[in-house]
């Protein structure tokens, strides 16, 4: 019997070839072949050209094989002696960061075998070039818009579903590594100490050691976090140190994304587009917004909705939108008080009451709106919701309201299967939101979620999870507070960690019909492992995020499988802002891209 394995060469002008193992571990010897080998034929199959190039076989788990699934394995040589050069392998990488190993990195020719268990016996099963060859000639982003684009064809671009789905089982195999870590430790991972992935909204190369990370406000080379201000020639996604410090070489896994980065840059012109607006956007839209903050005061400063630097500060939504919330510990955060409530001439600062919305429920007798089943307003655009609550276009609300906006939209388009559920159970649709921060600031802004629903017939109970040291400490409550928002909305706040400190089933209102994270970045932090893990496991319940860039979406929603990942798309009520990023140079937008987990069908 034979078996088939794909070598892939470190040089890339060598095409992808197909090897056949036989049953006693040798080469192709031109019998017949079949789809199956017992056992693990091919480490034995590749340990005489070990030895023959004074090298060590080394193996690694592309998806490690379980009783479910059927396993796909790297098999690759270290040299022993160190005397030879060690190529790096663009395509065997590329391979690896598609099954959601983002910092593998793979050196000379690599060998893919497939190992699992059929009907209870472990056996090798065939491998074919069409199974690895978008993800090693083409792109890590397996989504078939980007692959037909990269290859420039207009048919149909698959993989296979172990590949779609690999990115989603390594992460949670390795969340249950280090949950195992963790309690034969008994050590504490702080969120801070775990801001190092290279697909988190921190854009931190994985290549480079965590003890690299700074804290920063002008673009860094990619491979060193030195001072950079050459862009890549290809993508222009990335900054580089001087030729001559050789950055560029050096960080070669760069090359592995180079040509999918240069689609996502192109998409910054799409990501910049609000027509329906008067023109207010144009400057904070621009190059030099890119790397620098500045524009963004500036402009709000001009507007008259914070102080300029040698006044005394302004207190309303812009102060902590601008300069953030910094743990609750920032100037703005200590003045917040939760129950001193805001109304929306205070909060937006604006004069011209043409500017903000009038605090008042929409009603179905709206002229040219759409309703859905639920008598939900359709609100797919910033003119949507500018028309239909009666706001100049040259308003400049949709800078704060992308927040509530956002949320809204998540309930729209997502939630209509657990809004379903809530009416026929007569409850409220409870919707856990997780990774609050600066919101704090503007609680009252989010009334606008409640004036969108139809307060007769829909009703919320909407619980945001913070850090126990982010609940304000004049809000005269223990570790949970709640206000009334809206007649159909009443908000909690709950100190805690989500799936730790506080189980998302019991004690809370109730188990969630949704989870949302705005801005979520659910690679950046440890935390969020728990609310992944949560979703995996309870299949019914909807997640509905957002995040910064193209790459950290992609790779975030990836944790949710394959139909997660399709569903990346931008989201229409982003930021009308672009936002500085300091070690790339892709679009980034507050709530920029949305993605959803466990999306609901109704039978």
């Amino acid at each position: 019997m034979m078996v088939h394995i794909v070598k892939i060469s470190w040089d890339d002008s060598v095409p992808l070839i197909v090897e056949e193992i036989n049953d006693d571990g040798s080469g192709d010897d031109g019998s017949n072949t079949t789809t199956q080998h017992f056992g693990d034929a091919i480490p034995s199959y590749l340990q005489s050209r070990a030895e023959e190039q004074n090298a060590v076989l080394v193996e690694t788990a592309l998806l490690r094989n379980s009783e479910s699934v059927v396993g796909a394995y790297a098999y690759s040589f270290s040299n022993i002696s160190q005397t030879k050069p060690s190529y790096p392998n663009i395509r065997a990488t590329r391979l690896a960061m598609a099954c959601g190993l983002h910092s593998q990195r793979f050196t000379g020719d690599v060998y893919i075998g497939r190992l699992g268990y059929v009907a209870n016996q472990l056996m090798n099963l065939d491998l074919c070039i069409r199974d690895v060859q978008n993800a090693c000639e083409c792109s890590p982003d397996l989504r078939q818009g980007t692959l037909a684009a990269l290859n420039d064809v207009n048919g149909d671009v698959t993989s296979p579903e172990w590949l779609e789905n690999a990115a989603q089982m390594n992460y949670h195999d390795g969340a249950s590594l280090a949950a195992l870590a963790i309690a034969m430790t008994r050590a504490e991972i702080s969120d801070a100490d775990e801001e190092s992935d290279d697909v988190s909204s921190s854009c931190s190369d994985e290549s480079a050691p965590s003890s690299s990370i700074v804290l920063t406000k002008i673009p860094l080379c990619w491979h060193c976090r030195g001072p950079a201000s050459i862009l890549c020639p290809v993508c222009e996604a990335v900054y580089f140190c001087d030729a001559l410090r050789k950055c560029r070489d050096l960080a070669w896994s760069h090359q592995c994304l180079c040509n999918t980065w240069k689609l996502y840059v192109d998409h910054r012109d799409e990501l910049s587009s609000f027509p329906f607006f008067s023109g207010w956007q144009t400057p904070l839209l621009q190059k030099d917004c890119y790397t620098s903050e500045n524009t963004y005061e500036t402009y709000l400063m001009e507007l008259g909705v914070i102080a300029s630097r040698e006044d005394t500060p302004k207190r309303n939504w812009w102060t902590t939108e601008l300069h953030g919330w910094a743990g609750g510990a920032s100037t703005s955060a200590k003045d917040v008080d939760i129950f001193h409530r805001v109304s929306y001439a205070d909060g937006f600062a604006l004069d011209n009451i043409e500017m903000i919305p009038q605090e008042r429920h929409v009603t179905t007798n709206y002229a040219d709106v759409k309703f859905d089943e639920h008598g939900l307003p359709i609100l797919d655009s910033w003119q949507d919701w500018y028309q239909l609550r009666q706001i100049s276009s040259s308003s400049p609300v949709a800078l704060l309201a992308t927040f509530p906006l956002t949320l809204y939209f998540a309930i729209q388009h997502y939630g209509s299967v657990p809004v379903t559920v809530a009416k026929m159970l007569e409850r409220p649709l409870r919707i856990h939101v997780v990774g609050i921060e600066k919101e704090l600031n503007f609680v009252d802004l989010f009334r606008e979620v409640g004036y969108l629903l139809p307060k007769e017939s829909i009703q919320i109970d909407m619980t945001w999870i913070v850090r126990e040291d982010m609940l304000p400490q004049n809000s005269k409550g223990g570790k949970s507070l709640s206000l009334q928002l809206t007649s159909n909305v009443t908000l909690t706040i709950v100190a805690g960690t989500y799936g730790e400190s506080l189980d998302p089933d019991f004690d809370l209102n109730g188990s969630p019909d949704m989870i949302v994270g705005l801005n979520a970045g659910l690679y950046a932090y440890e935390s969020w492992r728990h609310v992944v893990t949560y979703l995996y496991t309870h299949p019914n319940v909807t997640g509905v995020f957002t995040d910064y860039n193209e790459h950290s979406g992609l790779n975030c929603a990836s944790l949710g499988g394959s139909k997660a990942r399709k569903s990346l798309s931008m989201n229409p009520f982003r930021q009308p802002r672009a936002m500085p990023v300091y070690c790339m140079n892709l679009p980034q937008f507050s709530n920029g891209f949305v993605y959803i987990f466990n999306e609901q069908e109704l039978e």
